[in-house]
């Protein structure tokens, strides 16, 4: 509930719910845990990665990547890709709720019920970083801006 944090919980064996308290975490020294899909990551998600800190890689459904930066378990989600808003609503809802954020490659917050979109369909997401921190994130748009070289 917003205000309130976030919770996973799992059924136990009398069918009821255990729940604990999820919340982002502050990546390792090593490296950042970045969750990326291998069959949908295209050169633009590679070179990203290339860019920034990883120590692990991790591939899981889209909903699930949002739900593994919430409960502390990654660091990032990138996806530099095609998704609409019903595909990121619900996980980017418990991302935030945990401390997290969403935002769009360029750092702006991100946003929901887009219609009318100059050069797109209604509810068509951009490009966007998940992250558990505000430095995660700034690092991942700074590893998103074009190289001097490529602004010709």
């Amino acid at each position: 509930a917003l205000g309130e944090g976030a919770r996973a919980g799992r059924i136990g064996g009398d069918g009821g719910v255990v729940w604990r308290d999820i919340t982002v975490r502050i990546p390792p020294a090593d490296g950042l845990v970045a969750l990326a899909s291998r069959s949908h990551a295209g050169p633009e998600t590679e070179a990203l990665l290339a860019r920034l800190p990883v120590a692990r890689r991790v591939s899981a459904g889209s909903s699930l990547k949002f739900c593994r930066v919430a409960a502390g378990e990654a660091d990032l989600y990138p996806r530099l890709g095609r998704t609409m808003e019903w595909d990121t609503a619900a996980g980017d809802a418990v991302l935030r709720a945990a401390g997290g954020a969403v935002v769009g490659v360029d750092g702006r917050q991100f946003v929901y019920g887009k219609r009318n979109q100059r050069g797109d369909v209604d509810f068509a997401n951009p490009w966007f970083l998940a992250g558990g921190t505000p430095a995660t994130l700034a690092a991942a748009v700074t590893a998103c801006a074009p190289e001097p070289s490529d602004r010709g």
